[in-house]
Order: structure tokens, then C-alpha cells, then sequence
């Protein structure tokens, strides 16, 4: 039998898609100022398709503005492209960029969570893949908004908007085992199972790389 630390401490229903939204704000609060197992465990009864969908699209367009205003704040080099002017090179990037944050966003949220539910399948989890995403937009979006926004500083652009996507593998630990009925250890294992499949090929791309380079 599953410990108090693991069980469920409530059995929310998913809330009309007007008052969930309104709600939102205090639980982005609540799982990211007060991480801990029962505040997901408190929240992911009221997972919703349309809520989860309503904040993938909110979120993407958000994103896309901030992507918008960091590059008109610091323009990027974009090359010579020959008949091609710079200021029209640089709307089709600005363009181009626009679109893949908007399919981007919803894509790797679904995929993400696709990954973590079927590993957590493995290690015998037994929550919904509609919670598991769920459960990750909590963090997810509001960090994820966060970075965009840290990017608009200069000076540290280079790493500080890098800082909230680690606390949300700490809150993606919690979130698993809140959903799964998982342990600590677990929840762990299913995080760092994809890391270190992305390490590898990441090394391995470099190493081929290297070999292609030299000669």
C-alpha cells in the first residue's frame, strides 16, 4: 500500500473551462512557490483537454511575441542570402521563428508527456496521460514564459534563462510522483532515462561530426 506521502489528497473534478481559467494563476502559484507531491496531487483532478489545449495555444503565441521583441531588441546576423535584401531576410527568419514556436509549443508539451507516461508505465505508474500533461503545463508554461522573459535581458542572456527550466525538472519529479503513485527514486529513474538518451546521441553527433570535420 502506497504511503501518505504518495496517495491522493483529493478528488477534484475538472472545472468548467471559464473558472478554470481563472484558477490558474493561483495553481501556477501553488505547485511552483509550494512544490511538493500533494500540491500536484491536489491539482491533477482537474486536468482537462481544453484547459491543457487553451494554455498550449496561450502559450505559444506569448512565447512568439517575446521571441519577436528579443530579436527587434538585439537583431540577430542572419547571412547574405544573393537577391535578397536584409530587411526581407530578416522577416522571413522573424517569420519562420513565429511559426515553429507556435507548432513547437503544443508539440513538445504533447510529446514530453507522451515520453514521461509511457516510461512511468513502465516503473508501473498508474496515472491518465491527460493528467501527466497536465500536471506539466502547471510549471511548465509559467516557467517556460519566465525564460522567455530572462531573455530579454542582454547581459545574461546567455545562461539565466536557462535557470527555470532546472527547477522545473525538480517540480517534473514531483509531478510523476503525484500523477503515478510513484517513488522519489522511481520518478527520478523516468527523468533521467530521456537525459541520458540525449547525452549519448548528443555525444555521439559530435563525435561523427568531429570525424567528418577531419577529413
Amino acid at each position: 500500500m502506497a504511503t501518505k506521502t504518495y496517495q491522493d489528497y483529493t478528488n477534484t473534478q475538472p472545472l468548467p473551462l471559464g473558472q478554470a481559467i481563472r484558477a490558474l494563476p493561483a495553481q501556477y502559484l501553488k505547485v511552483i512557490t509550494r512544490p511538493s507531491v500533494q500540491s500536484f496531487s491536489a491539482e491533477k483532478g482537474k486536468a482537462s483537454w481544453s484547459s491543457v489545449w487553451l494554455q498550449l495555444i496561450a502559450l505559444g503565441i506569448l512565447s512568439a511575441l517575446l521571441s519577436v521583441l528579443a530579436q527587434l531588441l538585439v537583431p540577430p546576423h542572419v547571412g547574405n542570402v544573393p537577391g535578397v535584401s536584409p530587411a526581407t531576410l530578416q522577416t522571413v527568419t522573424t517569420a519562420l521563428l513565429v511559426l515553429f514556436i507556435l507548432i513547437g509549443t503544443p508539440v513538445s508539451f504533447l510529446f514530453a508527456g507522451a515520453v514521461f507516461y509511457w516510461l512511468a508505465r513502465l516503473f508501473k505508474g498508474d496515472g491518465s496521460y491527460l493528467q501527466q500533461v497536465y500536471t506539466l503545463t502547471l510549471f511548465g508554461v509559467p516557467l517556460v514564459l519566465l525564460s522567455s522573459l530572462l531573455e530579454l535581458i542582454p547581459a545574461t542572456s546567455s545562461w539565466l534563462p536557462y535557470l527555470p527550466h532546472l527547477y522545473s525538472l525538480a517540480l517534473l519529479v514531483l509531478s510523476l510522483m503525484a500523477v503515478h503513485h510513484l517513488s522519489r527514486g522511481k520518478a527520478l529513474a523516468i527523468l533521467l532515462v530521456p537525459l541520458g538518451a540525449l547525452l549519448v546521441l548528443t555525444l555521439v553527433g559530435t563525435i561523427v561530426l568531429m570525424t567528418l570535420v577531419s577529413h
